[in-house]
């Protein structure tokens, strides 16, 4: 199968630049990624009358989280902090 991708330069330039350090064509590390990505079963259980879906991050998304928690922590320590 062929794909083709309208990618934004910086985009594009970062997908280069990634693929390069791993010694890959632009092509491979995209496939590879999309095998990685349709391969990874997530797995499902419940926590109480939760259900809770844990999957491999991707892209990403790992770092956002984290940021967000960061941010999240600053905010509650500056407020602690903070005289009322």
């Amino acid at each position: 199968m062929t794909i083709t991708l309208e990618l934004a330069p910086e985009i594009e330039d970062r997908l280069i630049a990634q693929a390069a350090a791993q010694g890959m064509t632009p092509e491979a590390f995209l496939k590879a990624a999309i095998e990685n990505l349709l391969n990874a079963e997530p797995q499902v259980y419940r926590v109480g009358t939760a259900l809770v879906v844990q999957s491999t991050p991707i892209g990403n998304l790992e770092t956002s989280v984290n940021q967000m928690r960061e941010e999240r922590l600053s905010g509650l320590i500056a407020d602690y902090e903070s005289p009322v």
